[in-house]
């Protein structure tokens, strides 16, 4: 309970919030799909704890005692999964709005690409959830696995693509220079956030491991190793939202508006505009030079 208590407000704050910043449709909805995996996973454990008080089953046999039990399961694992899908494809989109900044600057929501790629990302997460449903914990860690590895190797790939595209962009427009930056703010976020969230996710599909390997025969082999999946699982959403909301400019200031509006009212009226023209041009200068 106390996880899921500490976990929920930086969600939700981070979901709440994306519409407030300035980026590129496309990756707005791809961070909204991102944060509404971890509400998700954060609901099911909510139910998960709802249903252990409502039965009393609080030292259970295994994931179907009793079987809907199971169902949460898939439930969880059908977000958590999804959630690093979406850690893939926002690489993805990153290294694309690089490839052609200025088109990509003046294009609309990309619909029909988005709907494909979700549908795709449905799809392999609609097979884990199969795999939960039907017991087979192995194979669900192993499909888990298999994008959480891939979400962190293109976001690194996207991370060093963008920084070299910004280098290269020094003497191009505005709207070129603008996409740059926007999308380096937000790889430069996003790969700490998925290292994190790799190991965060291994070390849940470890419990299931566990679990599934029969490793110590225990009548609270269950009761150990689902209650770490569901700790830790929950740990992981609050802690990318969180980091992401420090490391994001935009964000930042929006969350500090939010919980501290008199600090930031203070620090808005000490500032003459001389001030403020100064820190500007001195920032600008800093991040293209």
């Amino acid at each position: 309970i106390l996880v899921v208590v500490i976990s929920l407000p930086p969600v939700i704050i981070f979901l709440s919030q994306i519409s407030k910043i300035a980026l590129h449709d496309n990756c707005k909805f791809l961070l909204r799909a991102w944060s509404s995996a971890f509400l998700v996973c954060l609901i099911v454990h909510c139910a998960y704890i709802v249903f252990d008080l409502l039965t009393g089953k609080f030292i259970p046999e295994s994931n179907h005692d009793p079987p809907i039990r199971l169902l949460l399961f898939g439930f969880h694992g059908f977000a958590h999964t999804m959630s690093s899908a979406q850690e893939l494809m926002l690489s993805m989109e990153r290294a694309v709005s690089c490839a052609s900044p200025e088109h990509y600057h003046n294009q609309s929501l990309a619909k029909i690409k988005l709907v494909v790629a979700e549908s795709f990302s449905v799809g392999k997460t609609h097979l884990h959830l199969n795999s939960l449903v039907l017991d087979n914990v192995a194979i669900a860690c192993c499909i888990s696995n298999s994008i959480d590895f891939a979400s962190l190797i293109c976001l690194t790939a996207t991370t060093y693509y963008v920084m070299k595209r910004k280098r290269l962009l020094l003497n191009s427009s505005l709207n070129e220079k603008y996409q740059i930056k926007e999308a380096l703010d937000i790889t430069r976020v996003m790969l700490p956030c998925g290292v994190i969230s790799l190991v965060m996710k291994v070390s849940c599909t470890f419990a299931a491991w566990i679990y599934a390997l029969d490793v110590f025969d225990s009548k609270y082999m269950f009761t150990i190793t689902a209650g770490a999946y569901f700790i830790v699982s929950s740990l992981n959403c609050m802690i990318c939202s969180t980091l992401i909301l420090l490391k994001h400019e935009g964000l930042r200031r929006i969350t500090e508006r939010m919980l501290f509006p008199k600090r930031v009212a203070r620090v808005r009226d000490q500032r003459s505009p001389d001030n403020v023209r100064e820190i500007y041009f001195d920032a600008l200068f800093k991040e293209w030079n």
